[in-house]
């Protein structure tokens, strides 16, 4: 069984990932409210929280690297889209 940080930083990686990609790709990117922006940053902030606390350096950084990566990738998307 893991851990229970290792978990946790899986868990709010895919998150990450999985609400992102669900948002942009069920609604028109005109017609996605504020609140849904909010939530797809502040998921791969608090996942990169979750990772950093993870006791493994290789699937901390790691994941810490994914989350940053699409904290920058839809931050640029709501700045483009706003």
């Amino acid at each position: 069984m893991q851990p229970k940080q290792t978990r946790n930083g899986i868990t709010f990686t895919l998150l990450s990932i999985l609400y992102p990609l669900y948002l942009f790709t069920t609604k028109d990117p005109g017609s996605v409210s504020t609140t849904s922006l909010v939530l797809a940053l502040f998921l791969p902030i608090v996942g990169t929280i979750f990772a950093l606390n993870i006791p493994e350096p290789k699937m901390k950084w790691t994941l810490a690297a994914i989350n940053l990566f699409l904290f920058i990738l839809f931050l640029y998307y709501t700045i483009a889209l706003r």
